[in-house]
């Protein structure tokens, strides 16, 4: 992300920022004395970096720090959620070491010979998802799972066998099967 785009997200004019030396100090931390609001939120800023500002120069960027969380930048998986699991899997076999992936995007298939899909929604929304290659293994995984995340009200946890065309074998509030 560009000083320009960083600025954009965080619906800041460049011009109502502070001029900054063209040289930053590695941390403006003489800047971080109570007296410099957040950019975005008015708060008193935690964080400052000089950005580079088109048609304004070198600016200071104050955030306080849960503006700064909330507007950095994180790195992930570049390409397809697929591709990155198949490079791990091929890299635990590759290491002899075994291998559970738990998402919380979706994941259109099984993975490899992990026969027990476990997926927890909310509000009918899939937002977490674990394979596992033996039963015993998913069965204490659904416990957890239910113990850790199952009071959470519109939350369904299901544990389906693949191998058997995704048949449920449970699910969690149960519905009586």
């Amino acid at each position: 992300m560009t000083d320009a785009d960083l600025l954009r997200s965080l619906g800041v004019d460049p011009a109502q920022l502070d001029p900054a030396p063209p040289w930053t100090p590695r941390v403006g931390a003489e800047r971080l004395d109570g007296s410099h609001p957040c950019a975005r939120c008015g708060e008193p800023a935690r964080a400052t970096v000089g950005v580079d500002t088109p048609g304004h120069g070198r600016r200071w960027l104050d955030r306080c720090m849960p503006c700064l969380i909330a507007t950095t930048p994180r790195g992930g998986p570049r390409g397809p959620l697929a591709d990155t699991v198949a490079v791990l899997r091929g890299a635990a076999r590759e290491a002899g070491v075994a291998l559970t992936i738990v998402t919380d995007e979706p994941y259109p298939a099984a993975v490899d010979n992990q026969r027990f899909h476990l997926t927890l929604t909310a509000d009918g929304r899939p937002v977490m998802r674990g394979w596992w290659p033996d039963l015993k293994t998913a069965e204490r995984k659904f416990a957890a799972w239910v113990g850790e995340r199952g009071s959470r009200d519109g939350t369904r946890i299901t544990l389906t066998d693949e191998a058997d065309g995704g048949r449920v074998l449970k699910s969690w509030p149960d519905e009586g099967r």
